[in-house]
C-alpha cells in the first residue's frame, strides 16, 4: 500500500478540525436553546414628576368695597355711556391712572376703536417704510428670527393668549418685510398709508367728547369679569385655613350677574388656588413648602406656589390653599381649573414593572444581560408609577453621607445603558442566554 502523500494528510487534518468546530457550534446551540429567549430594554437616567391631579378654584383680591359697601373692584358703565379700556389685560395701574374712556353712544365708541386700529396700522407701515437700506442684514439670521416669531405666535394660540395675537402677527410681518427689503424687493406703502389716513379722517373722532375713567386704586386691570369675584373673602386666606366643604361649594358655585361691567381691578398680584386632595396624597404637602403647579388645559406649566394652609381631614379629603405671587394675562383669567400639583421630582432609571424580581436573599432588583450571561443587580425604588418605577442602584448611606458597607449589597451595581431583561423564563444569576431582543 502506497504511503499517503503529505498533501492528503494535510487535507484530512483540516477536515477533522473543521468537523470539530462545526460540532462545537452545534453543541453550543443545543445548550443555549435550553436557556430560552429573553426580551430586554436599555435603561437611561431620567427624571419623573410625582403629580397629584386636583380641581381648584382661584381667589384674587378683586372684591373690594367702599365704606357704603359698594363694589370698587368691578367696573360698571355709568349713565348709559359706552366704555373702551385704554390699557391691556393684566397691565399694572396706579391709583388715578386712566384705564378707559367713555362715549355717549356705541357709534362714537366704534368709530374710536376703528381710529385706534387705523392709527396702529399707520404707525406700523411708517416703521417699515422708514427703514434704511438693509443690504448688510444677515439673511440667514433673519430666517431664524422669522421662524422664532412664528413659533411664538403658535405658542400664544396654545396658551390661549388670544389678545396678544395681533402684536405677534405684526412681528412676523415686520421680520418678513425686513427680509424683502434686505434682498432687494421694492416696497411702497404710500398708497396704503394715504388710504388709512383718509379713512381715519372720515371718522371725525377728534371732535368727539370723551371722558377718562380713572382707576379707583392701584392694582392690575383685567377686562374679563366672570361673576365669581365676590364669592369668597380674599383677606381671610392670608391666615385662615379653608375646609373641604368650602372648596366643594366653590367648585359647584354659579357665577353672579355682572351685566354692564367692562372690567375689574385686581388689587394685589398675590392670588390663591383652593383645592381638595385625597388624604393619602396630602401627606407630601407641608405648610410653608413650595410645589410646582401646572394648568395643562390653559398651557401653563411649572408655576411655583407656596403651601399656605392645610386643613384637617374631612371625608378622606384635605383642603389645601396654594399661594402664588405672579400675575400675567393668562393667570388673571384662571378660575375653576384642572391642575396638576408636582409634589416631588424623582431622578433615576425608568424600569418596567415586568423587569422587577426578587432574589433568594429577598433583595429587589433586575436581571441584566451582560453578553450572554444573566447578572442580578439590586435596586432601590424611589417612585412607583402605573407600569414602571424610578429606581437607582441599591446604595445606602450612613449619617455622615458615606456608603454604609453593611447595608449596601455587595453585588454588581445598576448603571446607565444596562440591558435589563423584561421578559424571560427560568432566569437566575449566571445563566447563559441563547438570544435576546
Amino acid at each position: 500500500m502506497k504511503k499517503m502523500s503529505r498533501d492528503m494528510k494535510t487535507v484530512i487534518i483540516m477536515l477533522i478540525v473543521f468537523a470539530v468546530i462545526i460540532l462545537a457550534y452545534i453543541v453550543q446551540d443545543i445548550y443555549f436553546s435550553g436557556a430560552g429567549k429573553v426580551e430586554t430594554e436599555y435603561i437611561t437616567q431620567t427624571s419623573e414628576k410625582e403629580v397629584v391631579s386636583v380641581s381648584g378654584f382661584v381667589v384674587r383680591d378683586e372684591n373690594r368695597t367702599d365704606e357704603a359697601g359698594n363694589t370698587l373692584s368691578i367696573l360698571y358703565m355709568q349713565n348709559g355711556r359706552v366704555y373702551i379700556p385704554t390699557v391691556t389685560d393684566s397691565a399694572s395701574v396706579a391709583y388715578g391712572d386712566s384705564i378707559a374712556v367713555s362715549f355717549a353712544d356705541e357709534t362714537q365708541a366704534q368709530n374710536y376703536r376703528k381710529a385706534l386700529e387705523l392709527q396702529s396700522k399707520i404707525d406700523y407701515l411708517n416703521t417699515l417704510q422708514n427703514q434704511d437700506s438693509l443690504s448688510y442684514v444677515n439673511v440667514v439670521a433673519l430666517n431664524s428670527e422669522i421662524s422664532a416669531a412664528i413659533h411664538d405666535y403658535l405658542s400664544l394660540i396654545d396658551s390661549n393668549k388670544l389678545s396678544s395675537l395681533d402684536e405677534a402677527v405684526r412681528k412676523i410681518n415686520y421680520k418678513i418685510t425686513t427680509k424683502q427689503i434686505a434682498t432687494g424687493s421694492e416696497l411702497d406703502f404710500s398708497k396704503l398709508l394715504k388710504r388709512y389716513e383718509k379713512q381715519k379722517k372720515t371718522l371725525k373722532v377728534s371732535s368727539v367728547h370723551t371722558t377718562d375713567v380713572l382707576s379707583p386704586y392701584a392694582g392690575y386691570f383685567v377686562s374679563n369679569v366672570d361673576g365669581y369675584e365676590t364669592l369668597f373673602d380674599y383677606k381671610t386666606l392670608a391666615t385662615d385655613a379653608v375646609t373641604a366643604q368650602q372648596v366643594d361649594d366653590l367648585l359647584k358655585s354659579e357665577s353672579k350677574d355682572v351685566e354692564g361691567a367692562y372690567g375689574k381691578i385686581i388689587g394685589q398680584h398675590t392670588w390663591y388656588l383652593l383645592c381638595n386632595m385625597p388624604q393619602n396624597r396630602a401627606g407630601v404637602v407641608k405648610k410653608g413648602n413650595y410645589v410646582t403647579v401646572s394648568f395643562p388645559e390653559k398651557g401653563i406649566y411649572d408655576l411655583p406656589m407656596r403651601v399656605q394652609t392645610v386643613s384637617n381631614r374631612a371625608d378622606d379629603n384635605v383642603a389645601v390653599v396654594l399661594k402664588c405671587t405672579r400675575m400675567n394675562e393668562a393667570l388673571s383669567g384662571l378660575r375653576k381649573e384642572k391642575a396638576e400639583i408636582t409634589v416631588k421630582t424623582h431622578e433615576g432609571f425608568r424600569i418596567s414593572n415586568d423587569a422587577l424580581v426578587e432574589n433568594a436573599d429577598g433583595l429587589t432588583g433586575v436581571y441584566v444581560l451582560a453578553g450572554k450571561r444573566v447578572v442580578f443587580k439590586p435596586i432601590q425604588i424611589l417612585y412607583y408609577a402605573d407600569n414602571h418605577v424610578i429606581a437607582t442602584a441599591a446604595v445606602y448611606y450612613n449619617e455622615k453621607g458615606e456608603i454604609d458597607e453593611e447595608k449596601t449589597p455587595d453585588l454588581p451595581r445598576l448603571a446607565a445603558y444596562d440591558r435589563v431583561i423584561v421578559k424571560g423564563k427560568n432566569l437566575n444569576d449566571g445563566k447563559v442566554i441563547n438570544s435576546a431582543s
